[in-house]
């Protein structure tokens, strides 16, 4: 068997976990990974994945604000939906700041 001791623990139960979600693999491979999961201890099979998605509510404000930036940079706008764009960035930045301000209130 492989040297698993440079291995992350996290990263070997996430594969794991995926053997026992695959479709594609026979019944055998996962009743291994079953076993392996167990072996590694209960810790490991509930973990959420570290791929950030923990944090999609930020990420998926991130998006949104590339996108309305996209929108001002993109020739092939309109300038109504540019206006838009303008308005939500602005909007977010003042939601941004009172935030900010907030915090260093308490």
């Amino acid at each position: 068997m492989s040297d698993n001791s440079q291995k992350s623990p996290e990263r070997v139960a996430a594969g794991l976990r995926g053997t026992l979600h695959n479709d594609n693999v026979s019944q055998q491979a996962k009743d291994n990974a079953s076993e392996r999961l167990q072996e590694m201890g209960a810790n490991f099979e509930n973990k959420t994945d570290t791929s950030g998605k923990a944090d999609t509510g930020d990420a998926h404000q991130n998006h949104v604000i590339g996108g309305f930036k996209a929108t001002l940079n993109n020739d092939k706008t309109s300038d109504k939906a540019k206006a838009h764009a303008r308005e939500m960035l602005d909007n977010v930045d003042s939601e941004s700041v009172s935030r900010d301000v907030e915090g260093e209130q308490d």
